[in-house]
Formats: C-alpha cells, structure tokens, sequence
C-alpha cells in the first residue's frame, strides 16, 4: 500500500497485490481509491479496519 497527498485536500491511497513478482510469469493488479481528507477518510480508515477485523483500544 501506499499513499499521497494532493493540494485540495485529497489523499489517494495505491493498493497492490503481487504474486511471486520475481518469478516468471509472475502477476501483480492495483487499484487507487481517492479521499478528501477529513471525515470521508476517517471513516474509509474505520471501514478498512473494520474489515480486516482490527479492533481499536
């Protein structure tokens, strides 16, 4: 995963899944999902977490 930051107040954060990329034939697929910065990323944040069933204490 990985990030960026845009004047206007949007963030966009790289998502990539790699198999074997090192090896021939090896595949790899990413997709960017784009925010603005505030409460739609705090809850993207709280849904990722939520999905990967990370609890918060």
């Amino acid at each position: 995963m990985s990030a960026v930051f845009r004047s206007g107040g949007y963030g966009g954060l790289t998502w990539a899944l790699r198999l074997w990329p090192r090896a021939a034939g090896g595949w790899a697929a990413s997709v960017t999902t784009w925010l603005e910065a505030g409460e739609q990323m705090t809850s993207f944040a709280a849904d990722v977490r939520r999905f990967l069933g990370v609890e918060r204490t």
